[in-house]
Parts: structure tokens; C-alpha cells; sequence
């Protein structure tokens, strides 16, 4: 028997949420920043299977829970962010640095606060809530619609969709929109995730085709941070100033190195196989 598209959804939700639950606890503790950034990829994870699925979730059901998981990934953005940035630029604790010390103050404000967040009702409340949801049995009647639809089907018009989105961004792109290389680069982490969720089912091997996403999401960060790192001047104390200017400047020498060659890159990327082309329906069963 094929399987029906409604019933492959509340596995993959049900697999990230499970993620979520150990990857809060090791937040919580604040040693390690893999936490905050697994818990983030999860919950963004959770948000790319909601908008894969359109086609068989009602509307509201959807928009609701892409909203209440969006509003609790923003929760986890800026302790994020002073994570990347002390990673990329003082991966070496030891050094004496004005500039490190502020964010190092500053992010052990931030993960002090996340911790009251991770532990509050407002965070775990609504994982509970949709976990409850998604055991019962009568979860598909009560949220789906156009129950008929197969995996195999949805996996092809959904990613190709997605991908038709990325292709619409590269053409004629201007390598000096910052805000259109951002889009780009959020659309080709929609892309990779539900690559990723929708794997089991893909007739093709998709290493590749994701790995060269990962490369291009990656690359894109770094021109977006280049973009963002030049607001960050104003708020910082005179005595910090030119040691993060040295870094801006850095930053700003990367990012045109690799826009240098993105166009490139992203040519060769669209000329890869796609993983969903020939799916193989009838090897689908429950």
C-alpha cells in the first residue's frame, strides 16, 4: 500500500521534537554552544516540514505552528550569534582582548536568560501541546486535508517548488543586494531541509546535492556577516572599536572572495542531478 503523505508528517515531527527535548537540556547548562545550535536547527527543521506539507494541512493549523515555532527559534538567535562570532574570531580563550571580554560578558547574560526562557511554560508548553497532538490517532482527520496524496508525490512538487524558488533568486543575481544574497541563502537551507526530511523516500543518493547546499548556505552566512557585522560598530565602547574594525575588515575581505566566485558555484549547483527526479512510488508502502 502507498503511503499516504498525512502519515509521514507527524513521524518527522515527532523525531525533531524528540531532538529538541535533549538538546534543551544541554542549552540549559550553557557549556557547550552546540546546544542552542542544534535546538535552533531543529526547531527550524520543524518549521520547513509545516511548509512542505502545505498541501495536506489546513491552512490555519499550519500558519499557527509555524508562527509559535518561529517565535521560539527568535528565542535562541542572539546567544547564537555571540557563539559564532567568539568561535570564528577567538576560538583561542586565552587571549587578552577587550572586545572578547564585553561579549563574553554579554553572552553570559544571554544564556542566563535563555535558561530561564528554556525552562518557562512559554518554551515547553507548546512542544508538549503539539507532541499530545500528534499521538492522536485521530490527528490526520482533525488537521489534515486531501488525505489521498502520496509522499512520493508531495516529495516531487514540493522540492522542485522550493528549488524552482532558488533558481528565481540566482538568475540576474546582484551580488551587492545583501538582502537578496540573505533570501538566497534562506531559501537554499529550506531546500537542504526538506531534502533531508523527505530523504527516506527519495529514490536517489542526496549527499552530494545537500553537501553542495550546506557549502552554499555556509558561504552566504559569511557574506551575511560581513553585511550585519557593520551595525554592530555603533554599540560598541570607544576602547573596543578598532579591534573590531581589524575583524570588519577581515570579514569584508572573505566576503568579496567568495562572491568572487559564487555566481560559479551556484551554475555548477544547478547543474547536479536533483534526488527527487524518477521517485519510485510504488516502492513506498506503510
Amino acid at each position: 500500500m502507498k503511503r499516504r503523505a498525512i502519515k509521514a508528517l507527524p513521524s518527522i515531527l515527532l523525531t525533531e521534537l524528540k531532538q529538541i527535548k535533549r538538546w534543551r537540556k544541554i542549552a540549559i547548562k550553557g557549556h557547550d554552544p552546540e546546544g542552542v545550535h542544534q535546538l535552533r536547527v531543529s526547531l527550524r527543521r520543524m518549521r520547513t516540514a509545516f511548509t512542505v506539507f502545505t498541501p495536506v494541512l489546513h491552512p490555519d493549523y499550519r500558519q499557527h505552528w509555524r508562527q509559535k515555532l518561529k517565535y521560539l527559534a527568535k528565542l535562541l538567535d542572539k546567544a547564537r550569534d555571540l557563539d559564532v562570532f567568539l568561535e570564528t574570531h577567538y576560538p583561542d580563550s586565552s587571549t587578552d582582548s577587550a572586545l572578547e571580554n564585553l561579549l563574553q560578558s554579554q553572552k553570559k547574560h544571554q544564556y542566563e536568560n535563555l535558561a530561564k526562557q528554556l525552562q518557562s511554560k512559554s518554551f515547553n508548553k507548546p512542544c508538549r501541546k503539539l507532541k499530545k497532538q500528534l499521538k492522536n490517532s485521530q490527528w490526520a482527520s482533525l488537521h489534515g486535508q486531501h488525505l489521498s496524496i502520496l509522499t512520493s508525490s508531495l516529495a516531487q512538487q514540493q522540492l522542485q517548488q522550493h528549488y524552482d524558488r532558488v533558481l528565481e533568486l540566482q538568475s540576474g543575481l546582484d551580488l551587492n543586494d545583501e538582502l537578496i544574497l540573505h533570501q538566497l541563502r534562506i531559501r537554499i537551507k529550506q531546500l537542504r531541509y526538506g531534502c533531508e526530511l523527505l530523504a527516506p523516500i527519495l529514490q536517489s543518493t542526496n549527499t552530494g546535492f545537500i553537501t553542495a547546499m550546506k557549502a552554499l548556505q555556509d558561504d552566504l552566512g559569511l557574506i551575511h556577516d560581513a553585511s550585519v557585522q557593520q551595525t554592530m560598530l555603533t554599540s560598541l565602547p570607544d576602547q573596543t572599536q578598532h579591534e573590531f574594525m581589524l575583524i570588519l575588515s577581515a570579514t569584508k575581505n572573505t566576503s568579496q572572495q567568495l562572491k568572487s566566485t559564487l555566481e560559479t558555484r551556484l551554475e555548477t549547483f544547478t547543474q547536479l542531478p536533483l534526488p527527487w527526479d524518477g521517485i519510485r512510488k510504488e516502492s513506498e508502502s506503510d
